[in-house]
């Protein structure tokens, strides 16, 4: 904490009062150390502020310009006061718990119960103001998505006032664009997303953002009675978010989101019915949403891939299958099946091939790793260009290749050292 108002001391040097806001005060109540801090600075012109302390870049994009920099070892963005006041700019924030400010002096602004709020666990409006629903619907998502993430009960009145509001003004949630509801969903999917994704139900929002969600709810899974395609999802999602705390790997954001849509644009899950159609689906979402491409080819890679691992994988297959699609996408892929197996019910039945597959994949990941240990930190033993000069080739497709064919001879184990690898290029030719 003295290292932070140091910094707001700083700030205050040059003239413009400044505050600790939002998610950095919110994280200290809740005793998580911020890596970045927020600051509110009593002016609009950030760049006068920038000139001041001799560091950080203006930010102008977006409604509100932001200074960014780095002082006293600390990573900052500043903001300018929404409002004459620190209790102005505190009342135009959407959730209590975001609406604390901290002074330079260490003293405490929060006009709106906020600490308290923390200390008993409550998700709360601030002020228990609906206004700030009616200006911008969004909002109602961020409540759910904080008070899944933190495991937080949403005080009753504004559950009442939220609730009120979408039984009169539903269709306004139609308006909000598609990329700030998936910037929200991501958020929300991250940590707590079974929670989460029933939060979105209870509140009947399922339906504005993902209606194919939505239809499986009537669609008997066909492997337990009385229970949906969509229940078989939260299952799912259920069991990825309970083991997200002790599984790094679980907190990709492909891994969740195949959770997610696993069976969307299908009306079984044996399968029999996917189709190129129901990849479609999940590209055409995951790119409104803004979701980078490289982590919407994971979420359908793992999809469409996760079954083969019921079933003994060989080496050379994982191997090719690294290569392919990446060493995570693979490890998730197992993880996945994994998760499937137990939401199914069968994971008695293969949980030994499921092992043995996983034993497979880590022989092959150790032996791309010792490549770099070798190397010092290359993923290949020689490059193309050396290849050239060791084989007298000229650049072409067929250099290619043969990295290609060194790459799965190192995988499976036929080559282990850069003499074994100058061998194994000269028998190919």
């Amino acid at each position: 904490m003295r290292n932070y108002l140091d910094v707001l001391q700083k700030i205050e040097e040059t003239g413009y009062r400044a505050w600790l806001v939002g998610d950095t005060v919110r994280m200290l109540e809740m005793g998580i150390q911020p890596e970045t801090i927020t600051l509110a600075i009593d002016t609009q012109d950030m760049y006068q502020v920038a000139r001041h302390l001799g560091t950080g870049t203006v930010d102008a994009r977006g409604p509100y310009p932001a200074l960014r920099g780095e002082m006293l070892g600390t990573t900052f963005r500043a903001f300018g006061l929404r409002g004459e006041t620190i209790e102005d700019d505190l009342a135009c924030r959407d959730l209590s718990i975001e609406a604390i400010a901290i002074r330079s002096d260490g003293g405490v602004v929060d006009p709106f119960g906020g600490r308290f709020d923390i200390r008993n666990r409550v998700i709360r409006l601030t002020g228990d103001n609906v206004d700030l629903i009616d200006a911008d619907p969004l909002r109602i998502l961020r409540m759910l998505r904080f008070a899944a993430e933190f495991e937080m009960d949403i005080f009753w009145k504004s559950e009442s006032d939220v609730r009120a509001f979408l039984d009169v003004y539903a269709d306004r949630m139609n308006d909000i664009p598609a990329e700030r509801w998936g910037r929200e969903i991501m958020k929300g999917l991250h940590r707590r997303p079974h929670r989460f994704i029933e939060l979105c139900d209870d509140y009947d929002l399922i339906p504005y953002f993902l209606p194919e969600l939505e239809e499986l709810k009537s669609i008997p899974d066909g492997k337990t009675e009385g229970r949906s395609i969509y229940d078989h999802i939260l299952e799912v999602l259920r069991i990825i978010e309970q083991k997200m705390d002790t599984s790094k790997i679980m907190q990709n954001d492909a891994f969740v989101l195949a959770g997610l849509f696993s069976v969307i644009g299908t009306r079984t899950l044996d399968g029999s019915d996917r189709t190129r159609i129901a990849d479609h689906k999940v590209n055409e979402y995951l790119t409104r949403w803004n979701v980078p491409s490289q982590i919407i080819d994971e979420v359908i890679a793992i999809i469409n891939g996760y079954k083969k691992f019921y079933e003994p994988v060989t080496e050379e297959y994982f191997c090719k299958d690294v290569l392919e699609y990446t060493r995570d996408a693979v490890e998730i892929g197992i993880e996945f099946a994994m998760c499937v197996a137990e939401a199914e019910g069968f994971m008695d039945s293969v949980r030994d091939i499921l092992e043995a597959n996983r034993w497979n994949l880590d022989q092959v990941l150790r032996r791309f790793e010792n490549v770099k240990l070798q190397t010092e930190g290359s993923t290949r033993y020689m490059t193309g260009r050396e290849v050239m000069s060791l084989l007298h080739m000229k650049p072409g497709r067929r250099i290619g290749e043969l990295l290609d064919g060194l790459d799965m001879a190192v995988g499976t184990g036929k080559v282990s050292s850069l003499a074994a690898a100058e061998d194994w290029l000269r028998a190919q030719v």
